[in-house]
């Protein structure tokens, strides 16, 4: 059974847990607006000068969730890397494929993307 993530709450510092948007793995932020009633999600105002918005709970992590994947003790970092280091996590999270856009999951825009490819091989 999975754990259940809790919830963010406004002026929240957080860190990236995957590579988003102009926002690199592991970057610190402060979200700074929740919105929605059965999937919420969160806009955050990261160090690096990005807001990014729509972001899902599971690609952020609260700085405690953060120290306890570099101490290892935490099943995010043995969950996605099967038992390595948690260093080895965090790289596994960001190569883990595309990230979502405005809710779109990435493994959906990939396949757009190669069918739009495989179309415009054929029209030559």
């Amino acid at each position: 059974m999975a754990a259940t993530i809790a919830p963010l709450s406004e002026g929240e510092t957080v860190r990236a847990k995957v590579a988003l948007r102009g926002v690199p793995v592991g970057t610190l932020g402060k979200v700074i607006h929740v919105q929605g009633l059965s999937w919420i999600r969160y806009w955050v105002w990261f160090d690096n000068g990005e807001r990014v918005g729509t972001i899902d709970r599971a690609k952020l992590m609260t700085i405690p969730e953060f120290e306890r994947r570099l101490a290892g003790g935490d099943d995010l970092s043995t969950a996605a890397s099967g038992g390595a280091t948690a260093a080895g996590a965090v790289a596994a999270d960001a190569a883990a494929g595309p990230e979502s856009v405005n809710g779109v999951p990435g493994i959906l825009i990939e396949r757009s993307r190669l069918a739009r490819e495989r179309w415009a091989a054929k029209k030559g």
